[in-house]
């Protein structure tokens, strides 16, 4: 996901939008994708079975601190917080409903902790 994000940028700053004009990118990668590996499967799964739910995956593109953790090798669960629409816009909203859905979902997560399900 890395390498195609990394091209696609490179092909905006490569492309001259206004005629005579040119961009030049500088920085760098600060944070790495979070890969799915192994060991977040099978940590996905504890949490189905302990909270009795099914977790649903996605590839978002996006970049969460949750990345850091991650590339440390740490299996990492991210994604808990509200669902809605119109992420990372001025029309990004919660439902309401998705706030209940959360709380219930990391309590059953924290109390699996506890008890030493983990």
């Amino acid at each position: 996901e890395r390498d195609r994000v990394l091209k696609e940028i490179d092909n905006i700053v490569n492309t001259s939008f206004v005629k005579g004009s040119k961009s030049t990118l500088s920085g760098g990668i600060q944070r790495d994708v979070m890969e799915p590996t192994k060991e977040q499967a099978e940590f996905i799964k504890k949490i189905e079975k302990v909270a009795n739910t099914k977790l649903k995956t996605q590839k978002r593109g996006g970049v969460s601190d949750a990345n850091i953790v991650a590339s440390a090798g740490t299996p990492t669960l991210d994604g808990l917080g509200p669902y809605g629409d119109g992420d990372h816009t001025i029309y990004e909203r919660a439902l309401k409903k998705s706030f209940e859905d959360r709380i219930k979902l990391s309590t059953k997560i924290f109390e699996a902790i506890t008890q030493g399900e983990f």
